[in-house]
């Protein structure tokens, strides 16, 4: 399921239904805060269905089996973020002007090192539960719209309301919560040593002109890629829609 919003390229929507892909068409979250927009798919009943769900950004590559995004799932799993970003003590005045009387749990970012929340998790990938998707429809959008709302909590930082109102809604919901390994969203845009094969890949930016991935100098991640890339070059070969 790939949900979009209004002034996509109608040539790619006839790509994805002819590899079998449904689309659904969603308003804009908010106009003023773009990385908001994957808040409209809490709306609709487009995983009414679904016991398991995955929210991803669209800058997300699958390399492997996913399984393991599921082991030992109770209701939340997700990677805490790469970088320090909002720091911790960034998180402490965020629980104060949310009226939240509680020290953020610590946590060190999975790259940098840094401290910052237990519940800052990199957005590109959302593994829930169908209890857990019915829980945050209303918090995390209550949260992001708060923000948004006061651009001053997050000064600078105001390109991560997404991600740190879904963790306040994890605070505020006290639901439990798996830290995934680097490995189920693993930054090509940081390329960190991986121990072993990564199967999500959270390329940013790092794309060149015809859309293939960029290759990051790591032998277990750019093996993944090429195979990526030999399958992107493949589909492309494939004409789109007129």
């Amino acid at each position: 399921m790939v949900h979009v919003v209004d002034g996509v390229d109608r040539r790619h929507l006839g790509f994805l239904h002819d590899q079998g892909v449904e689309t659904r068409a969603v308003p804009r979250f908010d106009q003023r805060h773009p990385p908001s927009n994957k808040l409209s798919q809490l709306q609709g009943g487009a995983f009414q269905d679904a016991d398991l769900i995955v929210l991803t950004d669209c800058d997300i590559a699958f390399a492997d089996d996913v399984s393991g995004l599921f082991a030992g799932l109770e209701m939340v799993a997700a990677k805490i973020v790469d970088n320090g970003k909002p720091s911790h003590n960034h998180w402490r005045r965020i629980f104060a002007a949310a009226g939240l009387d509680a020290e953020p749990e610590l946590a060190l970012s999975t790259h940098s090192r840094e401290p910052t929340f237990v519940h800052n998790f990199n957005g590109g990938v959302y593994v829930l539960t169908r209890g857990a998707f019915e829980a945050i429809r209303e918090a995390w959008a209550r949260w992001d719209r708060w923000l948004l709302a006061h651009p001053e909590i997050l000064g600078d930082l105001a390109f991560f309301a997404d991600q740190v109102s879904f963790g306040l809604t994890m605070h505020e919901l006290g639901l439990a919560v798996r830290p995934l390994a680097s490995r189920y969203n693993y930054p090509t845009h940081l390329a960190d040593p991986m121990p072993s094969d990564p199967v999500v890949l959270h390329y940013h930016d790092r794309v060149d002109s015809a859309g293939f991935l960029r290759t990051t100098g790591h032998d277990a991640t750019d093996a993944r890629i090429r195979r990526i890339n030999e399958i992107l070059a493949a589909e492309q070969r494939a004409p789109l829609r007129p």
